[in-house]
């Protein structure tokens, strides 16, 4: 296989800009983007890249939803432990039925939301599920995204992570934390403050515009992860606003560069 995908590149890269572009204009005739196959070209290829560079073995997948992360993640290649979590009741549900075909490399952690405190808080659970946050979308994003009309509110217990860290067996451990949670990141990395230092890589949703009532800006949460010792690596595009096509959120890798300043959170 290798062989193969080292053979395509060769003959992509022996053909002149001419025939490349010409390939390319046919392509687009028809709808297509030609494209070589391979990590510059693919965020799930170029990722696991990374993963294995920074030799992580454990992710945190923090807002998973029904386990599409975790699944697409297992799949590119990914041969290590993913520890989920995820408030919602049905799709907690949908998460320990996805996660038992696998056995110990996907496990799934007591329903909850991850946050900045431990307590009650009030769930903003929209049409489509992947939406749902801590906090309540704004007029603007429903109008432009119906599916993130909020269809009910319910009562959720909250944590923070580094409470949750010494239950998770995650001594010795390389870990990655990623964090889906819809306006919410900066609570997640408040609430995870004492523990980041053990954690190698982060995978972030940012926000562009304001999606989410009382949200920190994308801006300001790359800041604050500069100022924890994280660098940016890579930049995945998000959701574009399907009336205006502009982009609305993004999804940013860092790693640790190890020189980080103590900073105030996100704001």
């Amino acid at each position: 296989m290798a062989k193969n995908k080292k053979s395509q590149a060769s003959k992509w890269n022996i053909m002149g800009p001419q025939t490349k572009q010409a390939l390319r204009d046919v392509g687009r005739r028809f709808g297509l983007d030609i494209r070589l196959n391979g990590l510059n070209s693919r965020d799930d290829l170029r990722f696991i890249h990374f993963l294995r560079m920074h030799g992580i073995d454990t992710v945190l997948d923090v807002g998973a939803n029904r386990g599409q992360f975790a699944q697409q993640l297992f799949k590119s290649g990914f041969e290590g432990r993913i520890i989920s979590f995820e408030p919602l009741p049905d799709e907690h549900a949908l998460l320990l039925e996805a996660a038992a075909v696998f056995g110990d490399r996907w496990s799934i952690a007591p329903r909850l939301a991850v946050g900045d405190k431990a307590g009650r808080a009030s769930f903003y659970v929209t049409q489509g599920s992947a939406s749902s946050s801590l906090l309540e979308p704004l007029g603007g994003f429903v109008e432009s995204a119906p599916q993130v009309k909020v269809d009910r509110q319910i009562e959720v217990e909250t944590q923070r992570l580094d409470a949750l860290w010494p239950n998770l067996g995650l001594i010795g451990r390389n870990v990655f934390l990623k964090i889906d949670v819809q306006g919410s990141e900066a609570l997640v990395l408040e609430g995870a403050r004492a523990v980041l230092p053990h954690v190698q890589g982060i995978l972030v949703e940012l926000s562009l515009v304001d999606l989410y009532a009382g949200q920190s800006s994308g801006i300001a949460v790359q800041q604050w992860m500069a100022e924890q010792g994280f660098g940016l690596w890579d930049i995945w595009i998000g959701f574009r606003n399907p009336q205006t096509h502009r982009l609305n959120q993004i999804d940013a890798l860092f790693f640790r560069d190890g020189n980080g300043t103590t900073g105030e959170a996100a704001q």
